[in-house]
């Protein structure tokens, strides 16, 4: 699947109030039998400008990278991001993805935004994901 392919499941709606500023949290998994990154958790929070991701969209979205053979965490970490970042075109927007497999713990923390937006107290205000 190329990538216009890939992003074109992400499917946004109008974001109801464009004058605020908060943030939207979404979670869901990768498939169980993704190659190198098997019960991969994928986090994400941002904050919207114009447009914002529904859960049914994100779940969907996931579902479609099931059908990559992913090297490492942090491919997949990476690739959501600017896919997401692409389509979303959020304010500011972090991604999480991490995988824990026996005593083994993987975590991938990214992290964008765009160059004039800042608020201090709304991220501050977060705690950890």
């Amino acid at each position: 699947m190329d990538i216009f392919a890939r992003r074109g499941h992400i499917k946004t709606a109008p974001n109801p109030d464009q004058k605020l500023d908060y943030v939207v949290t979404l979670s869901g998994e990768l498939g169980s039998d993704v190659q190198n990154i098997a019960g991969c958790r994928i986090e994400i929070r941002y904050v919207p400008d114009k447009h914002i991701l529904t859960p049914v969209t994100f779940t969907h979205y996931l579902d479609t990278l099931n059908a990559f053979d992913w090297t490492h965490l942090e491919e997949a970490a990476t690739t959501i991001l600017d896919d997401l970042s692409n389509e979303l075109v959020a304010r500011w927007i972090q991604v999480k993805a991490s995988r824990r497999s026996g005593s083994e713990h993987h975590q991938v923390l990214l992290e964008d935004k765009q160059p004039l937006w800042n608020n201090p107290q709304l991220l501050a205000g977060l705690g950890p994901l």
